[in-house]
């Protein structure tokens, strides 16, 4: 029995194909701009964040960058809302306890808070000895407490996930497919085990690899359980982090193993949106994996996503879904956030040309932004455009003449411009408005 996404008629497909302008896979002489060096794949809103609406995001740890952009943004996420307790405020956010590394784990956690009676209580905590704890559901952290303070903790914690039931917008970042079940327990795990509970009993713990059909369904299970307990019409996004496996338990090239936990993730929720109403796909994934790794990630690690990139992708989400419903070739309206965080990426990459490109197509928002001046005022001078530096500085010292360093910068351009008479008046202009930088003065011996 044939299971398609979609099935039109002919006539529409090609009247669809015409109709779509980011229809050709981007190539060197056509649109190649919004694949290299940063990726800028579209999304097609099927709803509208309003002003107001609270955002609750949950999933692996991508999903703690979503949130950190998002308030940033000065929206509110509830997600990020919680009064955990003693224990809560020892563990802090080292210890990952948020992340949710898989469809099964995001689905205990909301089954549990929104059907508290299903919460298995002390039956999820692994004595590991010397009166600590474990509890697989929580990342590594190692619970020091008796076993009553940590079942506290733990409702409060269940306290703050219920939450999704009362936000306007919920966010599912889906981690991977290498999962670790409790036979005992008959539950998946959100991380491995303990090992001192794995000697103890090692008939008890399987390591499991997730199917299509196994994500597809704890996506459907994990969407009806939502409808059930929320009065509020659901707008959903479903991501998959980019972030990669650290390292497989499955006898392949960790390479390999990532490719498919990705992709197959990615395949099960292409089928799930299909037919849902309010819930997309927000390609994160794309935005990362399809940009030049020398700014898509932080700490050179190729696992940490840089703070700029999870910053333009969050930007994006918003510019296209604040809008309203728009279609994929509707163009996107760049926030000055988003535009901040691409100009200093092309900085990373000394792509200068593309960075005052991008000026040059966002003259408004540039013309607003005094940090966005300086990014093409030093474009300009590293391409040998000395007059256009200068221009721009002129400008940039105008938007902000509190800021010494428009200054300071024109005074040093005038050098190898020949314009003495102007930086001496320059030098006399900061001598006034900055006498606390005496010492930049003092360097300038060529005056």
């Amino acid at each position: 029995m044939d299971r398609n996404i979609e099935a039109v008629p002919a006539i529409e497909a090609f009247g669809r194909a015409r109709g779509n302008r980011l229809r050709r896979y981007p190539s060197p002489e056509r649109d190649g701009d919004r694949l290299y060096p940063l990726a800028a794949p579209t999304a097609s809103p099927s709803f509208a964040i309003e002003d107001g609406d609270t955002i609750f995001a949950i999933g692996s740890c991508f999903a703690r960058n979503v949130e950190r952009a998002l308030d940033a943004a000065g929206r509110r996420v509830v997600s990020r809302e919680f009064e955990l307790g003693e224990i809560g405020e020892s563990l802090g956010e080292a210890a990952n306890f948020f992340n949710k590394y898989s469809i099964h784990s995001v689905l205990n956690e909301l089954g549990w808070a929104l059907d508290r009676d299903s919460f298995p209580g002390a039956d999820i905590l692994y004595d590991t000895g010397g009166g600590r704890f474990s509890d697989a559901q929580l990342g590594m952290a190692r619970l020091d407490f008796p076993v009553e303070t940590i079942l506290d903790f733990r409702h409060r914690y269940l306290d703050a996930m219920a939450r999704v039931a009362e936000a306007d917008v919920v966010i599912v970042t889906l981690g991977y497919v290498e999962t670790w079940y409790d036979r005992k327990l008959r539950l998946y795990l959100n991380v491995a085990p303990p090992q001192a509970a794995v000697k103890a009993e090692p008939e008890r713990f399987e390591f499991r690899v997730l199917s299509y059909a196994d994500v597809l369904d704890g996506l459907e299970r994990l969407h009806a359980l939502l409808l059930r307990h929320r009065a509020k019409p659901l707008k959903m996004l479903v991501t998959v982090s980019p972030v990669p496996l650290l390292a497989t338990f499955r006898e392949m090239d960790v390479l390999v193993a990532n490719a498919y936990s990705k992709s197959v993730q990615r395949a099960a929720i292409e089928e799930f949106v299909a037919t849902r109403e309010g819930v997309d796909y927000f390609p994160s994934f794309e935005f990362v994996t399809l940009s030049n790794p020398a700014v898509a990630w932080s700490r050179n690690d190729y696992r940490h996503v840089s703070p700029d990139l999870v910053n333009r992708i969050m930007s994006n989400v918003l510019d296209r879904y604040v809008a309203g419903p728009r279609g994929a070739e509707a163009p996107a309206v760049m926030s000055l956030d988003a535009l901040l965080s691409s100009m200093r990426m092309l900085a990373r990459l000394d792509d200068h040309a593309a960075l005052r490109d991008l000026a040059r197509q966002q003259r408004d928002l540039v013309e607003a932004s005094i940090d966005a001046l300086m990014l093409e005022a030093t474009a300009a001078r590293r391409l040998g455009d000395l007059d256009g530096a200068h221009e721009v500085l002129l400008r940039a010292a105008e938007l902000a003449p509190t800021r010494p360093d428009p200054v300071e910068r024109l005074i040093t351009l005038c050098r190898p411009l020949k314009r003495h008479e102007e930086a001496r008046a320059l030098c006399d202009r900061h001598a006034r408005d900055f006498p606390e930088r005496e010492a930049f003065r003092e360097r300038l011996d060529w005056l």
